[in-house]
């Protein structure tokens, strides 16, 4: 049967990471999660945590790195931003994968509920699931 759920990737990298807080990954807050660095080196960090994602992102899908492999540092905003998005999409399918796998688990109630996956790969007991 043909569904839709809703992802934030957000949840889902922090689940994927087995992060203790947000991860500082957005284009738009560099300067809110470094405000003490200088911009090149904001952008520097910025990078640093894309390319940490892709590497949890290649465990559980095999070949991103090298279908999304992490822009230069001297891109333009814009650049960034689209590159950002679509780390964001392929969160989404991963977490689309997971769901489908039983990997995944919907928190919300029966009229809206986002999916978060498993960050260490467990199945999530179906009562869990919608």
């Amino acid at each position: 049967m043909p569904a839709l759920i809703e992802v934030y990737p957000h949840p889902a990298l922090v689940e994927l990471a087995r992060a203790k807080e947000r991860l500082p990954y957005k284009v738009q807050k560099v300067r809110a999660y470094w405000p003490t660095v200088a911009p090149l080196e904001r952008r520097a960090k910025l990078m640093d945590q894309w390319s940490h994602i892709l590497t949890l992102l290649e465990t559980e899908i095999s070949g991103v790195k090298r279908m999304l492999p992490l822009i230069d540092e001297s891109a333009s905003g814009a650049e960034l931003k689209a590159f950002e998005d679509m780390l964001d999409a392929v969160v989404c399918a991963w977490t689309g994968i997971c769901a489908i796998e039983g990997r995944a688990a919907a928190f919300g109630d029966d009229a809206s509920a986002i999916w978060i996956p498993s960050g260490d790969g467990r199945q999530v007991p179906s009562a869990s699931r919608k």
